[in-house]
């Protein structure tokens, strides 16, 4: 009988042993996941411009925008650089002053089309050498490829829609409608939430998608709540308050996750630099 209770003895060692190393490792999967997790600084970042795009609005969100077709943008600002004039009458007088402002106008609007893939460029960098000072280099590539695929698409119908002379029905939609560049901003954050397994990410980048679609989508003239109609003489109802609440979004969500990593408790480092 003692060979069988020296059997027992080892296999009730080994199974304790079993259990203490997956402990362990799952210990080391959630340090590491602490020392990766930094979504609070996109959320507060975007947050931030979308804060600093609520005085141009109507353009860079193509809010109520004073002209519907976003090829106007381009074309009036080269009409006003270039001093072109435009006669309404056949006796009338050539007015040069038609497209004041187009320029300005122009840029409120194609700023964000640049801003925004770089700044995910940027927080990329950012995540890399944060990663490497901490002992641990995460892979970027899981929410990095789908706001570069998100960037080449929105680009790629931008220059389509200003270089296309004849336009579908279907592009002209796209065009006066949906051809957003914030819809990076939501790609971008759902895709790092689902990374970083982290859902108050994954959930503000979703919420500012769907938020700015209905937006988007809701006829002219629609009040801070998309589906209700008013004469629109109120401020309330115009496009700042609608780009405020899409910055309140995230920035409500990355005050949250920048509490939460205060306030988490520092896990063990790792001893040298590994990739997760």
């Amino acid at each position: 009988m003692e060979p069988i209770s020296t059997i027992d003895t080892v296999d009730t060692v080994t199974t304790n042993d079993a259990a203490r190393l997956l402990a362990d490792a799952e210990g080391l999967r959630a340090r590491t996941r602490t020392r990766l997790s930094g979504s609070g600084v996109p959320l507060l970042l975007f947050g931030t411009l979308a804060l600093l795009a609520v005085p141009v609005a109507r353009h860079a969100f193509n809010f109520g925008s004073s002209a519907r077709s976003l090829i106007s943008y381009p074309a009036f600002a080269y009409a006003e650089l270039t001093g072109l004039c435009v006669s309404h009458s056949a006796g009338g007088g050539c007015e040069a002053d038609e497209f004041l402002g187009s320029a300005i106008r122009f840029l409120a609007w194609g700023t964000w089309y640049a801003v925004l893939p770089l700044t995910w460029l940027g927080l990329s960098r950012w995540y890399r050498l944060r990663g490497e000072e901490r002992g641990v280099v995460p892979h970027r590539a899981g929410w990095l490829g789908p706001v570069a695929l998100g960037s080449v698409a929105v680009l790629g119908v931008l220059l389509l829609l200003i270089t296309m002379r004849r336009q579908s029905l279907f592009l002209s939609l796209l065009g006066n409608n949906y051809a957003s560049p914030w819809y990076l901003v939501g790609i971008g954050l759902v895709a790092l939430g689902v990374v970083e397994r982290n859902r108050v990410v994954a959930f503000a980048g979703l919420a500012h998608a769907l938020l700015l679609t209905a937006y988007l989508a809701a006829p002219w003239g629609s009040s801070l709540l998309p589906w209700v109609q008013t004469d629109g003489s109120r401020w309330i109802d115009g496009p700042q308050p609608k780009a405020l609440l899409l910055a309140a979004i995230l920035l409500a969500a990355g005050t949250a996750q920048w509490r939460a990593a205060r306030t988490r408790p520092a896990g063990g480092g790792a001893s040298s630099t590994v990739t997760a």
